[in-house]
């Protein structure tokens, strides 16, 4: 399993993590042990993290509730959401097709697919 990225901002020479309790925790599990710390600017809407997110996740917990492929889920996604191909998505614009589907699958399918910055994948 790929470690867990941990997102924040840096104020007044601090980082603020976006979700600390999940750094805690996972920073717990390494008592002892010799780390390797890398912090970079996150590079606004990477297509390639996009698309891990959106086939690992999204795509996965529907084909997962609904019984169907990943291959006819994401098909039917788009024919629903009029997307033609979700490789021609501005970064923005797919990040709003994935939101969709998110608050769509909530209210249709009573399913919560987190957040990006909620899991990894």
């Amino acid at each position: 399993m790929r470690p867990p990225k941990f997102h924040g901002t840096v104020i007044k020479g601090h980082i603020v993590l976006d979700n600390i309790g999940r750094f805690r925790e996972y920073k717990a599990g390494l008592e002892g042990k010799r780390v390797e710390l890398v912090l970079r600017e996150k590079v606004a809407g990477s297509s390639d993290e996009q698309r891990r997110y959106y086939f690992g996740v999204v795509v996965k917990m529907l084909a997962d509730r609904i019984g169907d492929s990943p291959e006819d889920v994401h098909e039917d996604l788009k024919r629903q959401f009029h997307i033609e191909s979700t490789t021609k998505l501005s970064t923005t614009e797919f990040q709003e097709y994935m939101e969709k589907i998110r608050q769509w699958a909530a209210i249709f399918h009573g399913l919560p697919i987190p957040d990006p910055s909620q899991i990894d994948y």
